[in-house]
């Protein structure tokens, strides 16, 4: 009989013990502590953020007063510290592009020059090799170019959609680009006209929030393209309006950061429960910043912040949080 109850007092201890930790893992999910970590070599906003798995890029974009940047910039998590790859050959800011592992290429579309003038958005397709630094052109023209569009990849393949053509006429567009024949195939347009962040996972293209330039408007959705059935849908209205924020996935989670309204702003897309989770947490109010996932780390670098002295708005500061107790699965495409 002692034994009896002994044991029944040891269970629940350990239920106990197993549910406070349980409660814990939980409570951690809500935070999220960012550390500083290497600054960018010079402030930089609207510069496009791109990792091919090794290393981050940010490629060109706005220095605020110390002018525009060409510079295609390479961030090492290893030894923590960023060098210049190599330059694009001419300023551009708000450009989108993505990383294609069967090429060991960066490609480069849309974006406006220094001037800033919408009738300068790029028409062309440009090439970075990661390898070599090696900048070319390509024959192909972009059939819909935009600034503060978007791209990702996904199969070796290259989903560009939404930013804002001429006359701030924002985008419904999507097209598949094939890197190995140079091809650009039209999709299912979006469901609204965005400038929009977005990422892909599993097959499925998300953007959350976005800006319509036209209109004057910012969106609160979360919009989701399956590329195997060539349909997008909405599956999730956040409790708040955004734009100029960034995105960047790991598992099923969707990581925000920064936004026009809400320079604060961290927090996360649930895929797997379609919720919206906003986090504490201590990052540096930036908007318009660029952000990656490297070995379950998030790292953003630059933007700008209005709570900063107009000479000193654009950012130069880095910083990086450990994301794996927000991790589920590993698969983060």
């Amino acid at each position: 009989m002692k034994t009896s109850k002994l044991l029944f007092a040891l269970l629940i201890i350990t239920g106990l013990t197993t549910a406070k930790n349980e409660v814990k893992a939980q409570a951690d999910t809500a935070n999220i502590t960012f550390k500083n970590t290497a600054n960018l070599p010079y402030p930089l906003t609207w510069n496009t953020p791109v990792t091919d798995g090794t290393y981050i890029y940010a490629i060109a974009g706005y220095q605020g007063r110390g002018g525009y940047s060409n510079d295609v910039l390479k961030y090492d998590p290893q030894v923590n510290r960023w060098s210049v790859l190599t330059n694009i050959g001419g300023n551009r800011i708000q450009a989108a592009a993505a990383y294609v592992p069967v090429t060991n290429k960066i490609y480069v579309f849309g974006g406006i020059s220094g001037q800033g003038r919408a009738t300068n958005i790029y028409q062309s397709v440009q090439t970075i090799d990661v390898k070599t630094g090696e900048v070319a052109n390509l024959h192909a023209q972009n059939p819909e170019a935009t600034t503060y569009g978007c791209a990702v990849e996904y199969n070796n393949k290259i989903y560009l959609f939404g930013g804002s053509r001429e006359k701030e006429r924002t985008s419904n567009s999507l097209y598949e680009f094939d890197p190995q024949t140079e091809k650009f195939t039209q999709l299912a347009a979006m469901p609204e006209s965005l400038q929009a962040a977005g990422t892909v996972v599993n097959g499925v293209i998300y953007t959350v929030g976005g800006y319509d330039a036209f209109l004057k408007r910012q969106s609160s959705n979360v919009n989701a393209y399956d590329i195997k059935t060539n349909t997008w849908k909405t599956v999730c209205k956040m409790p708040q309006f955004m734009s100029a924020n960034s995105v960047a996935a790991l598992g099923d989670k969707i990581f925000i950061t920064g936004a026009y309204d809400d320079e604060y702003l961290t927090a996360y897309y649930d895929i797997s429960t379609n919720k919206f989770v906003k986090l504490k947490s201590n990052m540096e109010p930036r908007r318009a910043t660029a952000s990656a996932v490297f070995n379950n780390y998030l790292f953003v670098f630059g933007g700008t912040s209005r709570f900063k002295a107009a000479n000193a708005s654009t950012l130069q500061s880095a910083q990086v949080a450990n994301l794996s107790g927000f991790l589920r699965t590993s698969a983060s495409k």
